[in-house]
């Protein structure tokens, strides 16, 4: 534990409440004590007995420590109150979207969906993930720079094991997938290299099942694109529909301010300026967010102060008409 815990004495009634509080909190918020020792850097070991009131030592320096935890989670709890529903808002591009993935699921078909940051495209597939069966989502961050990391990643998906060679890898994966009528959705996925496509696309031959790639433009620069058409001719003649939202649609933006219950004009106008930045209907959302925060400071609504404060904290920069 931190040795900065500042030091107090601690009476056996003050631990028994501390004791109480805790298990109160661990129940209110369906909290494991393993998951209560990892968030407050108190070793389970020494947690354990503490709550049970049978540990031998000092118990002083775990109630400091008990106490900052329980006020930190207090401290999120009313942040979190106040900010917007986290529900999902159906707009007009992630009606699209799903329309597509559901097309390439069914089909089954390879589809690419590409847009700038900040016009849906993730939170649109997490939904579809989350509401839809046998669909499987991995993200081409930077470490997944290989084949291998690609079936690794696949094989965790699948609920399968990353061992043996990487042939065993693919031989596994693929029985898994036959007959699924599946998906697997690929996030950030211009970084994935030629190869590595082409692994999805044998998937996609081999099992029956369809392909998501989504990302930015480069992933239909590199498959579609000049000297590097021979390379994925067979890629390029599987890829069915494709979808391209290079910014915010208008109706994106009216369907989150009407989701999230603004009415005020002004307010309206501001965040649609903030969606027109870059970052987009991410960069709306965060603003929002962070308004929301200030106005409940103050006990009202929000106001279009309160957005453009909250764009300037964020360093949005919002379109001149609109600064």
């Amino acid at each position: 534990m931190p040795s900065d815990t500042p030091e107090r004495k601690y009476s056996a009634e003050e631990m028994a409440d501390i004791r109480q509080r805790v298990d109160q909190e661990l129940r209110d918020a369906d909290l494991t004590r393993k998951q209560a020792a990892l968030e407050c850097g108190i070793p389970y070991g020494t947690l354990t007995p503490f709550l049970g009131g049978t540990y031998a030592g000092d118990g002083s320096r775990i109630a400091a420590r008990l106490e900052l935890w329980l006020a930190s989670r207090q401290r999120r709890q009313a942040i979190r109150a106040a900010l917007p529903s986290q529900a999902f808002v159906t707009t007009p591009t992630s009606e699209a979207i799903h329309g597509l993935l559901s097309h390439a699921q069914h089909m089954p078909d390879m589809v690419t969906i590409t847009g700038a940051p900040g016009t849906g495209k993730t939170f649109a597939l997490c939904q579809y993930v989350r509401t839809s069966p046998n669909v499987w989502k991995i993200v081409a961050e930077p470490a997944l720079a290989t084949t291998r990391a690609l079936l690794g990643a696949l094989a965790s998906a699948l609920g399968g094991y990353d061992q043996g060679s990487q042939h065993r890898i693919s031989r596994d994966i693929a029985r898994r997938l036959t007959g699924t009528g599946g998906l697997i959705a690929v996030d950030e996925a211009q970084h994935l290299s030629s190869v590595m496509l082409d692994q999805l696309r044998a998937f996609h031959d081999q099992c029956g099942v369809g392909i998501a790639l989504v990302g930015n433009e480069g992933i239909v620069g590199r498959i579609e694109g000049g000297r590097r058409n021979a390379e994925f001719a067979q890629l390029t003649s599987r890829v069915g529909m494709r979808m391209r939202r290079p910014k915010p649609q208008r109706g994106d933006v009216d369907a989150l301010l009407d989701g999230w219950r603004i009415e005020a004009d002004a307010v309206r106008r501001m965040l649609s300026a903030v969606a027109r930045a870059p970052g987009g209907l991410r960069a709306m959302h965060k603003t929002f967010r962070l308004a929301s925060m200030l106005a409940a400071n103050e006990g009202r609504s929000v106001l279009a102060e309160d957005v453009s404060l909250a764009a300037e904290r964020l360093q949005t920069q919002l379109p001149r008409e609109a600064a």
